[in-house]
């Protein structure tokens, strides 16, 4: 059985899920995981592992469904402690 050799010279164009993920690093909330599931399933999504979760937020794993619903997590995290800031001040 030959062996496979993996094709170094293929570069995929990933710059949207990069740009999600420093997204994500900057504005996720610590209590992430059952945020993200309540997420999707608001969208009608069978719920998914935590650990899958959370090998998707530590890019073991690429789920873009998963990534969607993670940046759709930091968003409201990010308008919530704005919305906060815009309060106290």
């Amino acid at each position: 059985m030959p062996k496979l050799i993996k094709n170094s010279n293929f570069k995929e164009d990933n710059s949207h899920n990069e740009k999600a993920y420093e997204f994500i690093n900057k504005h996720l909330p610590v209590t992430y995981v059952d945020l993200t599931i309540s997420c999707l399933i608001k969208k009608g999504v069978n719920a998914p592992s935590k650990a899958l979760i959370r090998n998707v937020r530590n890019k073991t794993i690429v789920r873009n469904d998963i990534l969607l619903a993670l940046v759709e997590v930091a968003y409201e995290n990010k308008e919530a402690i704005e919305r906060i800031k815009l309060l106290t001040s």
